[in-house]
């Protein structure tokens, strides 16, 4: 069901057989008292659909302002991320990992302002923390003030949905990883910065379900080598794609070694994913200006930002 009320806010979830930890996520969101917002989630083929164990389980105030849809087949994050965004009506996205919560509504409504307040900014990253609020490792910047960052990371952002879909979205093609990252310096190269706030927090579980370490490192690399076709100045893409495949290999190895296994998505799987998707990354690429990467180089070292009066 829906709430008439036109929202501020459009909360988007996407989820994959983690309901205990999606259903946590959405109760945390009571504390919003102060916006009107809706609730849209979607079940990318979950094992197990998730749409009865919700309804039965979340806060009976939020039934209301909810949205289920699911996919019969695994789409991946950035198509599931980028649906979401194509369903909200409001004009701000909150986009949380289904294994994240609020820990305050401050948090929010403090993200919300920034983008109220500065025309410039794109998106808001939060930071993530433990129970208690302490922070965490791997924050959107080693800050602690409030700053520009190259970008945000997906547990938690608050987002500007008509610049969002305009950019169209995250790359679908990468399925996960490295889909903000790329994302945020086709904004830069619009105009449109980053801010981070380490004072908004939310709390970050790190689920293990769906995640594997082997998997975030070659899509890491895959991706950003798909980044470069698509938005690299050509000089730049030539000499970037072979450092990082070859960074890459003596990663891979690496981590081989520590656990030791075998893997067969060496160097030689980066380029065979490279060479089969060429032809699409190609006819889709746009080359950002090096100003833009000057700039995402620059805001690399935190220049701190103010809330506008």
């Amino acid at each position: 069901m829906t709430n008439s009320t036109s929202p501020t806010l459009s909360i988007c979830v996407a989820t994959r057989n983690r309901p205990d930890d999606l259903i946590r996520c959405l109760n945390s969101l009571t504390l919003l008292e102060q916006i009107e917002f809706e609730i849209i989630v979607i079940d990318d083929a979950s094992d197990v659909p998730i749409v009865d164990r919700v309804l039965q389980d979340i806060d009976r105030s939020l039934v209301d302002k909810l949205q289920v849809f699911r996919h019969e087949k695994n789409r991946g994050v950035p198509a599931t991320r980028n649906e979401l965004a194509e369903r909200a009506k409001a004009p701000y996205l909150l986009c949380l990992d289904d294994d994240a919560q609020l820990l305050s509504a401050d948090s929010v409504y403090t993200a919300i302002e920034v983008l109220k307040t500065s025309s410039d900014v794109g998106a808001v990253a939060l930071s993530q923390s433990d129970e208690t609020g302490k922070l965490l490792p791997g924050q959107p910047a080693p800050a602690e003030y409030r700053c520009y960052t190259p970008t945000f990371i997906g547990y938690g952002s608050v987002l500007r949905r008509e610049l969002f879909v305009e950019l169209g979205g995250y790359r679908e093609m990468f399925a996960a990883y490295y889909e903000e990252p790329e994302l945020c310096k086709r904004m830069l190269d619009r105009g449109f910065y980053v801010v981070y706030l380490p004072d908004a927090r939310v709390i970050h579980y790190h689920s293990p379900i769906g995640r594997n370490n082997l998997v975030a490192l070659k899509n890491g690399c895959r991706n950003k080598c798909f980044a470069a076709i698509y938005n690299e100045p050509l000089i730049m893409m030539v000499f970037s794609i072979p450092v990082r495949i070859l960074l890459y290999s003596y990663k891979h190895r690496a981590y081989c070694r520590q656990h030791n296994i075998e893997s067969e998505f060496g160097a030689d799987w980066i380029i065979r994913e490279i060479r089969q998707n060429f032809p699409a990354l190609w006819r889709d690429r746009r080359a950002l200006k090096w100003s833009t990467y000057y700039k995402w180089h620059k805001i690399k070292q935190a220049p701190a930002y103010q809330l506008a009066d």
